[in-house]
């Protein structure tokens, strides 16, 4: 299950929970296209509430390359930076993957919500002159995760 909060924006504010499907991830991509299409720079925060939420069914791989394939540019472009909160014990494991030479936009991994906040707000927000409300998108957060 995803859910995305937008009421942040620039900022999207993403929570996965539990194995997603591929239309799942098929969701995910369209959602990003219509972030992308709004032509406006934003940043993301993806938080994986357990382990399986950051398992990739059959068949995504394929359709992620395909859709990275036509929206890279758009990213690198548009994407200010993405900041992805994994389970603490899947860190040191996640934490291997280069998602910022991956996507090619400041990126990184963390294992608490805390940490990521701090550097969207350092990384991204305050050079930027953007207000960047900690409490709100913790609030958000923590309304998905409790709602599942």
């Amino acid at each position: 299950m995803q859910h995305h909060d937008l009421g942040h924006w620039p900022l999207v504010v993403s929570v996965s929970a539990g194995a997603p499907t591929l239309a799942d991830t098929q969701d995910f991509s369209r959602a990003w296209d219509d972030w992308l299409a709004r032509g406006q720079a934003f940043a993301s925060l993806r938080v994986f509430t357990d382990a399986s939420s950051l398992t990739h069914p059959p068949g995504a791989a394929q359709h992620v390359k395909q859709w990275f394939g036509r929206q890279g540019q758009a990213i690198r472009e548009q994407v200010m930076g993405m900041a992805s909160v994994v389970p603490p014990e899947e860190f040191e494991r996640v934490s291997r993957m280069n998602v910022e030479k991956l996507f090619g936009v400041p990126a990184a991994i963390f294992a608490d919500l805390p940490s990521a906040l701090a550097w969207l707000r350092d990384r991204v927000f305050t050079p930027r002159g953007l207000p960047f409300d900690e409490a709100a998108v913790v609030a958000a957060v923590q309304g998905k995760t409790d709602a599942r």
